[in-house]
């Protein structure tokens, strides 16, 4: 009988150490036009690239405190048992046992970033193998414009949900971090102003790294997971966070994530365009909701939405044209069908553009398909308005050009 006993309780000793030990571990651009088909949160939003100047390099910058920083704080999981809990409560059977190991629990979002990894072996090959930075002259930019695009970019990440924003901060440091001198170096002494976002310079890199982080949270996102979000406290006091679990729509696929977070982009920079224009000389031409303009109509817009783009210093010249729908490399020729714009095919091209770097970089980094490529975004959302889809749209980049088809 005591044998018995003490087989029993080393069977049930040896389950608990098998629960302990799985809880710990799970808690360790030619484009084709063609027709289209018939509560966000609210966050401090801290946007290092919005500030114009800065006295540090980014490699001189401090990742944040452990004091200060927003620490995730494990989900409490009421159905945890301690060994010691185990052991002294014998009427538990093995059946109750696996039915708590089954139960589901709050996960993280994508692992976060360390700096060893963001300068490891591996980072430092891809790094060798981009194009260097071409040393071009580019126009400086609009303020205003450069951190439309920057933030419309970051609050696209916050509105579908694949990242706690704390974490994206803290990974978005160390990929810059770990990016920045190499960059720089190859620019050379006094080419770049670092935190000057007007200088083209300077945004093409910046966007290159957060876009590299987007492209590293949207791939394979969590849910559901934890954020740190502010709590608003009084003047002189120490910040404070309250700890909230994040669940993403659930309709929403993670293989739609890249095409919402264009949408998202693409909007904000298409609103913003005509709340700045659209009462000038220089507004884009007014296409009705769902109207199904011809293609003359549609290049007009085009047109003006990319020279718009070069008002604001976003590169030297662009240009927009309607394309012979066989090749797509013969001259601007109007289309077959005078009342719809299916099928036809516009080019975009831009001259120095302030993303050609970044650009290309990314073209040869991502596998999820996210690019910065901000005019293909602005006219996807222009086409989706019109009553149109964009299908088999494509970006290259030759001898300084960026060119969308």
């Amino acid at each position: 009988m005591i044998r018995r006993h003490l087989v029993l309780l080393l069977a049930l000793y040896s389950l608990a150490l098998c629960c302990n030990g799985a809880a710990a571990f799970s808690n360790a651009k030619s484009f084709r036009v063609v027709a289209a088909g018939a509560g966000h949160k609210s966050r401090i939003v801290v946007l290092h690239a919005a500030h114009h100047q800065s006295s540090a390099d980014d490699t001189e910058e401090s990742p944040p405190s452990s004091e200060n920083a927003p620490r995730k704080i494990p989900p409490r999981n009421n159905n945890y048992l301690s060994r010691r809990r185990w052991i002294s409560t014998t009427s538990i059977s093995a059946i109750a046992a696996a039915a708590v190991l089954s139960q589901p629990q709050t996960a993280l979002a994508a692992p976060p970033l360390t700096s060893e990894v963001a300068d490891n072996f591996s980072a430092r090959v891809e790094r060798s193998l981009r194009p260097k930075p071409a040393k071009v002259l580019r126009p400086r930019m609009n303020l205003d414009f450069a951190v439309l695009l920057m933030r419309s970019s970051y609050n696209a990440v916050d509105e579908i949900d694949i990242v706690s924003m704390d974490q994206f901060q803290r990974d978005f440091f160390l990929i810059r971090q770990a990016e920045y001198k190499p960059y720089a170096d190859s620019l050379g002494l006094g080419v770049m102003q670092q935190g000057d976002l007007a200088d083209p310079n300077y945004f093409d890199f910046i966007s290159f790294a957060q876009y590299a982080t987007i492209s590293r949270e949207i791939g394979n996102p969590q849910s559901v997971f934890e954020e740190q979000q502010p709590v608003e406290v009084g003047e002189g006091e120490l910040q404070k966070f309250n700890t909230v679990v994040v669940k993403r729509d659930p309709s929403l696929a993670i293989s739609d994530l890249p095409r919402r977070h264009t949408e998202i982009v693409g909007n904000a920079i298409l609103d913003k365009l005509i709340e700045k224009f659209g009462e000038t000389a220089s507004a884009i031409p007014k296409i009705e909701p769902g109207s199904r303009p011809n293609a003359d109509t549609v290049l007009a817009a085009i047109k003006q939405m990319v020279n718009l783009f070069i008002v604001q210093g976003f590169a030297w010249e662009g240009s927009a044209s309607l394309l012979n729908d066989n090749d797509g490399r013969q001259q601007q020729q109007q289309s077959t069908n005078k009342d719809d714009a299916a099928s036809a095919q516009f080019s975009i091209t831009f001259t120095s553009p302030a993303t050609l770097w970044s650009g290309q970089s990314l073209k040869a980094k991502n596998n999820s398909g996210l690019m910065n490529d901000f005019a293909l975004k602005t006219v996807r959302v222009m086409m989706s308005r019109a009553g149109y889809n964009v299908a088999n749209a494509s970006v290259k980049y030759a001898n300084n050009q960026e060119i969308t088809t």
